[in-house]
């Protein structure tokens, strides 16, 4: 079997992917075509994932274990297994197919294959389940790695404007982040929307400065940019009868910082360093709670008062 390497930049890091040369990988994520770069094999990379075609893998059968850390992720359920010497075993399973999909993960997820039995005979489209799961083994694998680097993966919609400023909105599914950002973008002509779902917010290496950067995975709505801005603020929403904002204090800050981000608690490696970056954040970045109606006040209310 042939192999084609790429290598892709997504926020400041790098990851590589080695997969089957006849796999269509631009047909099935075309999301990360933005964000493919020149590969340097003296580039460091944060993961790399091989792909393959292997069925064995997923259709053998595993007996739980009290160690399983299981959840829901998008209409599929999930496992992560953790086993000996820093290596784990991850399952996606889409609930409307009931099969299986495996990625074994060594070194703590920095080294892992991808089993995709189908990858190389169906047609490539994002539709597709093996695609589907892919991406979400790829986001998965990105958001573990990435808390190394003082990087998360934010579950928020953000607002750029022509200042180079982003603004981040928070809050559980079904809350109206899109419908706020919606409501900014049809008034503010100098907005555009920088992603809709999982934006990448990085601190740099002096705990100085706050970055937002657009990434692979937006949610329902395709907005891929390989771009960045300043961290302006966060703003966490909340539906109400009437529109009012006020700042956070630093405590109230982390609260509301911290389950935004995707994590492993049970890794205890990952979720201190996403802790201690969520901790910079709180400092360097001002955080608000927006009460509000879903109208054109609200985003007037919250443009002035994070703007200054």
């Amino acid at each position: 079997m042939r192999i084609q390497i790429l290598d892709y930049q997504v926020g400041p890091h790098t990851f590589r992917m080695v997969k089957p040369s006849d796999f269509n990988i631009f047909k099935a994520l075309p999301s990360l075509i933005p964000f493919i770069t020149t590969i340097d094999t003296t580039q460091k990379v944060i993961f790399e994932t091989e792909i393959d075609d292997d069925e064995t893998t997923t259709k053998r059968t595993i007996a739980k274990t009290p160690d399983d850390i299981c959840f829901n992720w998008e209409d599929a359920d999930c496992i992560i297994r953790p086993l000996p010497h820093s290596s784990h075993l991850v399952s996606i399973t889409p609930r409307k197919s009931g099969k299986n999909y495996w990625m074994e993960c060594n070194d703590n997820f920095r080294q892992c294959f991808i089993h995709l039995p189908a990858c190389r005979t169906e047609t490539p489209a994002p539709e597709n389940e093996t695609n589907f799961v892919l991406n979400n083994f790829l986001m998965m694998l990105y958001a573990f790695n990435a808390a190394r680097h003082h990087t998360l993966l934010m579950h928020a919609s953000v607002v750029a404007t022509e200042t180079g400023k982003g603004y981040l909105f928070l809050g559980k599914s079904g809350t109206g982040k899109s419908t706020h950002t919606g409501l900014w973008l049809q008034q503010f002509s100098d907005c555009h929307l920088l992603n809709d779902d999982n934006p990448i917010v990085h601190v740099d290496s002096l705990g100085k400065q706050a970055t937002v950067f657009g990434s692979p995975w937006s949610g329902k709505t395709p907005c891929y940019r390989k771009e960045s801005m300043t961290v302006g603020a966060f703003v966490r929403l909340e539906q109400a009868p009437q529109n009012e904002i006020e700042q956070e204090r630093a405590a109230h800050a982390f609260a509301t910082l911290l389950p935004s981000c995707s994590c492993l608690k049970q890794n205890k490696e990952i979720y201190n360093a996403i802790v201690a970056t969520v901790t910079e954040l709180a400092t360097l970045a001002p955080v608000y709670h927006l009460k509000c109606l879903p109208d054109r006040e609200a985003t007037e209310l919250c443009r002035k008062t994070v703007e200054g």
